[in-house]
């Protein structure tokens, strides 16, 4: 386990997911930082993402999820009823592969590509799903190796956080990998008030916090908040903030 000295910080994988040239290396860096999490096996698939080239759409783009357990994927035509990506296209947030199937009544073919997946050697899946304005674009993959009990997987997986390693991760891929290569353009709509806002929430501050420096009220301040969310696709604060960053609306 990780000390509050050695975790891997979330502004250092900004950081560092910035400068990265090579693929390998930015996988590397998610590695690193989902293993603080508990998760040690990794997929990204690229759906449909207008700004990326076919070579680099398809499930496992990036991965190191079992070969075996990719052939069953692929052999059984999974993709026509796999129940985590079918609930992926009607949800932003992150989703619990355990607490989905426990929630839902699956399917026999469904539940055997579950068990197939576990006794391969996936615990503890999440999925995050990734949202361009044309629709699902990608998602990420996240299970661990060994199975933990459900109290250790609730302590270690914080969704938000993993939805925002995500939308760091992608941005950071398509960065590399987008055609013709360019730089990310501010988000229309973004009011100058929003973007003020936006900083604050970068630098750590509270809504209530926000609201005594600028001379608003609270409410004022989450009134620009929700817009904030609406204008970048984004789900939490947390969120928000990776793609203002990415975007140039916020410089850290």
């Amino acid at each position: 386990m990780f000390d509050s000295e050695q975790r891997y910080q979330f502004e250092d994988f900004i950081t560092d997911t910035r400068q990265v040239t090579e693929d390998a290396d930015l996988f590397r860096l998610l590695k690193k930082a989902v293993a603080q999490h508990g998760y040690d096996r990794i997929s990204l698939w690229v759906i449909d993402d207008p700004d990326l080239p076919q070579r680099v759409h398809g499930r496992g783009v990036l991965h190191n999820f079992p070969e075996e357990l990719r052939d069953y994927y692929k052999e059984n035509n999974c993709d026509s009823y796999d129940p985590v990506m079918q609930a992926l296209k009607v949800r932003t947030g992150s989703l619990d592969w355990e607490t989905h199937e426990k929630r839902s009544q699956y399917k026999p073919a469904q539940t055997r590509l579950y068990n197939v997946a576990r006794e391969g050697g996936l615990h503890n899946g999440v999925s995050t799903p990734i949202w361009g304005r044309n629709g699902l674009m990608a998602s990420l993959g996240l299970a661990s190796a060994e199975k933990h009990d459900a109290t250790y997987a609730r302590s270690q997986a914080n969704l938000d956080l993993i939805g925002a390693l995500t939308a760091q991760f992608y941005l950071s891929y398509k960065r590399l990998n987008a055609r013709p290569p360019s730089p990310y353009r501010p988000a229309t709509g973004v009011t100058p008030k929003e973007a003020e806002i936006l900083s604050w929430v970068a630098s750590g501050k509270t809504d209530a916090e926000i609201a005594i420096i600028l001379g608003i009220s609270r409410n004022t301040v989450d009134t620009h908040m929700r817009h904030v969310f609406a204008k970048l696709g984004a789900h939490s604060r947390v969120t928000a903030v990776v793609k203002a960053i990415a975007e140039g609306i916020v410089h850290p």
